[in-house]
């Protein structure tokens, strides 16, 4: 009786659904959903690529027996995830896991009868039998049907080396000695911000106040889902991103270029539980900016559907200051500028993706999915200088001082839209696998800036006496895109050996118009400015190839070895008034070899050596003849002629999994040819009279880094848990080579704790604190004028940062039922001490200044999470099949329809 009450009432739902029409009395549904994790019985870490079948008991006609077969089978993913739909929801399964290294195990499994027939009883009592509509609350029915498994620990029986979870309870941070795994929903003090909020929390991460990126202080290659990209990291939504993982010394599979600063690899979310599910958020500052947000997955049958939005206002306020000391050829001091300094940004950022998975079969999959960002962005920035002569020098002028003021309002608006195309064959044996992707990407900005100049002497502050007002327009636009080919294939030939191999193809075509008008009325009429008007049109192409094969050699000792081939073409021609100049370059091919050796000292510890070598390409604006003057003060220019760095990695990782928590410590160097750096030249440029200092871009001999990693986390108790990060390191600059600058030699540490705390009541308290001591800029970061593109400080070989730290601090209250929805407050750098203070040193100029930037700042997000298995998402199955897949049993009232 329960089971045709259970029968008619899931039949009345799909009736109620679908308004009834065209539909047979005796209807099926197969509804039924197992899903889980396979981990080992050690270290609790998902197994990877486990063959993972279901089974069940069915009628053989001509044996006249039941024999058990397979209703399906897959292979878990990288974290051991597994999941079975459109199951019927009666009778008896047998779940068989395989997998090399492990005792197999195969445990009986089913869905509740009894529960299910409880809540069907329920509903007809408390809703009576409604033809045609839906019966009350089916959350129990659908909650049986939709069984979770649990963790299914596997045995080994070949000991490995592998990644170690530093506990049962899903940790923060998931270490292994080639990448840490950083998850997203753990750092609340990020909510409602970007990727670089993320980023600020990740260990051997650093991002300073305006955003830029830095791995053990140098620059790396940034990916999303495993490709390289152009989006930015104030691009990407915080809530956006599933898990940050960072791999300091990445293998030959990887691309080679990102020189000694590894990548960082952005794995954005995407669900693919059955039925819906989704969240929504808003969120406002404490400058009253909103930011709002949702995502919604809904997975049918064959298809996985997903959609995510934001939009977020922004606005952001710095002051700084800048002391400049102007050397003449002699190396002199000649003068000092004192400059204070005030900018305010503010601007609306939308980011939206969507995208659809298509199981062709158990072993096919096709993805399709696209990106698009919108950004309006407005500065405004204010420069007041004071200069005044060296009496010493030049005595002549010491009385002599001159008032400057610079008034910048700056209008853009940028553009990303980006679509790709992903497919995935697995093969019947477990782990060989084949992807293909083609990945298309396209940039688009246009900026209108207009600066008014002041100029008074002398010894009149500019408020009295008004000697020569300057004012200029400056329009930019520029294109770029990017497409890009890669496809991969795995074989594991036995159950010791594998061969990885691969090979991409990337093509970028980038262009620049930049228009100048100027005024001799005090901006009454502008006319262009002929020899300052230019567009830039580049294109690169990189091919690559690669091979790897790791075998293990004992229970203990295991080995990977790869070798990637990488050429590149580079063309570029400026177009002026004066005539063009075309710029070729064709890097040959080069050789980028790994070689990973892994040995197993006991069950919670490892010990692993590995060695890379990567290549740093010189980008479009270093590559740029262009002469950048939105900084009057300090102009850059690119250089053409620039060669590619090559940076050679050594690691030795020493990992140990230990109740409770995991430390892993590495000792880590870093040799770099051809280190790209700025430098500070002093020529005549073409409608100029006198000379002008300009930053470019040289090459310099070498670098060298030596570094200890240390990275531990603990859990004290229940509801306290911490990681700390600590990097000890000496950088040195040989850059000798090039005028005005030196060798240098600078050692420095960096350092990151995180405590977690939860409280009564569903409150917790995440705290972040980081402290950076006095350190080389990276080199190669940032981009032109004396504070790069979004204000970081230029840098040449001889340049460092002053020390710098802060806190941050988040508090969170879950409520409704499941912890469905919460509300998060947190605060940025609470004791405002994140001043970005610098020192940058050349032939020329001495330069130190300081930078404060959006202290103290508040931000209140709500979110909501839902999801529900809707009957009407799936497609039916005739009771015929049902009767064939159950042997001739559990038979459930007639049959009907086709599937």
């Amino acid at each position: 009786m329960a089971f045709l009450m259970l029968s008619y009432t899931v039949q009345a739902q799909v009736r109620g659904g679908a308004g009834g029409a065209g539909r047979r009395a005796g209807q099926n549904t197969n509804v039924g959903h197992f899903y889980g994790r396979i981990v080992d019985a050690k270290t609790n870490k998902g197994v990877d690529g486990a063959t993972v079948e279901l089974l069940r008991s069915r009628y053989d006609s001509v044996s006249q027996t039941q024999k058990q077969v397979v209703v399906q089978g897959q292979t878990t993913k990288a974290n051991g995830d597994f999941s079975f739909e459109d199951l019927p929801v009666f009778g008896n399964y047998t779940l068989k896991v395989t997998t090399v290294n492990y005792s197999e195990t195969d445990i009986p499994v089913k869905f509740d009868i009894k529960g299910l027939a409880g809540a069907a009883r329920n509903n007809a009592a408390q809703n009576g039998d409604q033809q045609g509509g839906a019966p009350g609350n089916m959350d129990q029915i659908l909650s049986a049907i939709d069984k979770d498994l649990g963790n299914i620990k596997l045995k080994g029986n070949v000991t490995q080396l592998a990644d170690v979870v530093i506990n049962a309870t899903p940790p923060p941070y998931k270490m292994g000695v080639d990448k840490k795994v950083f998850n997203v929903d753990k750092s609340i003090v990020a909510t409602g911000g970007m990727a670089s909020d993320v980023l600020k929390n990740v260990p051997s991460v650093n991002v300073d106040i305006d955003g830029n990126v830095t791995l053990r202080n140098q620059s790396p290659q940034i990916f999303v889902d495993g490709r390289p990209t152009t989006l930015t990291m104030d691009e990407i939504p915080a809530d956006a991103i599933e898990s940050i993982e960072v791999m300091t010394n990445p293998s030959s599979k990887y691309d080679a270029s990102g020189g000694g600063g590894g990548i960082i690899n952005i794995v954005l979310k995407k669900n693919r539980k059955v039925g819906y599910n989704g969240d929504l958020r808003g969120g406002i500052d404490s400058r009253g900016k909103l930011n709002g947000g949702g995502d919604i997955n809904v997975r049918q049958g064959k298809f996985n559907f997903f959609v995510n939005g934001n939009i977020r206002q922004r606005k952001s306020v710095s002051t700084g200051e800048l002391n400049q000391t102007n050397l003449d050829s002699a190396g002199h001091n000649m003068y000092y500028t004192h400059q204070p300094s005030n900018n305010t940004s503010t601007g609306t950022m939308g980011f939206g993706r969507a995208g659809v998975d298509y199981f062709l079969s158990n072993r096919n999959t096709i993805s399709l999915e696209g990106h698009y960002f919108h950004g309006t962005f407005n500065n405004f920035d204010t420069y007041n200088s004071t200069t005044t002569y060296d009496p010493v020098n030049y005595p002549g002028y010491a009385d002599s001082t001159s008032y400057f003021r610079q008034d910048a309002v700056n209008k853009s608006v940028f553009q990303n839209i980006e679509g790709e195309v992903n497919y995935k064959h697995n093969f019947p044996k477990s782990g060989h696998e084949l992807t293909a992707d083609f990945t298309a990407q396209g940039n688009k900005n246009n900026t209108n800036q207009t600066v008014n100049s002041y100029i008074s002497h002398p010894d009149a502050p500019i408020s009295t006496s008004l000697d020569y007002f300057y004012p200029e327009n400056i329009y930019s636009n520029g294109i770029s895109h990017n497409y890009n080919f890669q496809s991969d294939y795995v074989n594991p030939f036995t159950e010791k050996t594998k061969l990885e191999a691969g090979v991409r193809a990337n093509f970028q075509n980038q262009s620049s118009d930049n228009l100048y008008e100027l005024s001799s009325d005090s901006g009454k009429t502008y006319y262009p400015n002929a020899e300052l008007n230019n567009n830039f049109k580049y294109n690169q192409q990189i091919y690559a190839a690669y091979a790897q094969f790791s075998s293990t050699i004992t229970k203990n000792l295991s080995y990977q070895a790869g070798l990637r081939g990488e050429s590149s073409q580079y063309s570029g021609t400026l177009y002026t008034n004066t005539g063009n100049q075309t710029y070729t370059h064709n890097f040959p091919l080069s050789l980028f070899p790994s070689a990973f050796l892994s040995y197993k000292i006991n069950d919670g510890q490892s010990l692993q050596a590995n060695y890379t070598r990567r290549i740093n390409r010189p980008n479009f604006f270093q590559l740029s003849p262009y002469v950048n003057r939105a900084d009057s003060l300090a102009l850059s220019q690119g250089n053409p002629d620039l060669a590619p760095e090559f940076t050679s990695s050594y690691e030795i990782n020493y990992q140990n999994d230990y109740k409770g928590g995991g430390f892993l410590a590495t000792v880590y160097y870093k040799h770099t040819t051809n280190l790209i750096t700025r430098n500070v030249v002093r020529e005549v440029l073409p409608g100029d009279i006198d000379s002008s200092n300009i930053y470019t871009y040289q090459n310099a001999s070498s670098s060298d880094v030596y570094g200890l990693d240390l990275t531990n986390h603990y859990n004290i108790t229940r509801w306290l848990d911490f990681m700390v990060n600590v990097i000890l390191y000496d950088s040195k600059i040989n850059a000798g080579n090039l005028a005005g600058l030196s060798n240098e030699d600078q050692f420095s540490y960096f350092g990151k704790i995180n405590f977690n705390i939860k409280l009564p009541a569903k409150f917790s308290i995440q705290l972040n604190g980081d402290y950076q001591s006095k350190t080389i800029v990276p080199p190669n970061s940032g981009g032109g004028g004396r504070f790069g593109g979004f204000g970081q400080p230029v840098s040449t070989a001889n340049g460092y940062v002053k020390p710098i730290g802060g806190v941050d601090i988040a508090i969170k209250k879950d409520f409704f039922k499941n912890n469905a929805g919460s509300i998060t407050l947190n605060m940025q750098d609470v004791f405002r001490t994140r001043v970005n203070d610098a020192v940058s040193t050349s032939q020329y100029l001495v330069l130190d200044y300081s930078r404060l930037r959006d202290p103290q700042f508040v931000r209140l997000t709500f979110s909501y999470r839902f999801g529900k298995m809707d009957m009407s998402l799936f497609k039916k199955k005739n009771m015929k099949q049902d009767q064939q897949d159950n042997g001739g049993g559990d038979q459930v009232g007639g049959g009907g329809g086709t599937r």
